[in-house]
């Protein structure tokens, strides 16, 4: 498997009525590094954008299991009153990259701070699509 790939998850949550979540990553398996974005889609249809960056690791057990965890990286310049301020996420991988679980949260505003948290989330692999 090369050292650099890009791996993409939707992860929806169990419960009706919460947010779905798109991960773009590019994993560099030598460095045990992760770049990317999260894009949020709330049921009310309003798409929050951020730039993440994380780590890449092996966990000990068993069987063999991949952790990936994430955190935001917010624009330097003052972010606008609606658009997110900070996200952290934890993605348990046990099946070869494709299946997992997920817990995140992903904080909104300055003026009327909000926050959505996700602990119950289900990721899935899709395949990058292909732009020509």
């Amino acid at each position: 498997m090369s050292q650099l790939f890009a791996a993409v998850y939707e992860i929806h949550s169990a419960a009706l009525g919460r947010p779905s979540l798109r991960l773009n990553l590019v994993v560099n398996r030598e460095t045990e590094s992760v770049v990317g974005t999260a894009v949020l889609e709330t049921v009310t249809g309003e798409v929050h954008e951020m730039s993440v960056r994380g780590h890449h690791m092996e966990i000990d057990t068993g069987e063999p299991m991949q952790a990936i965890v994430l955190a935001g990286t917010p624009p330097i310049f003052g972010a606008q009153s609606d658009q997110p301020t900070s996200f952290q996420m934890l993605l348990v991988l046990p099946t070869a990259w494709k299946d997992g679980q997920a817990c995140y949260k992903m904080s909104f505003g300055k003026v009327f701070p909000r926050v959505i948290d996700v602990r119950d989330g289900v990721a899935r692999a899709v395949l990058p699509e292909t732009v020509y």
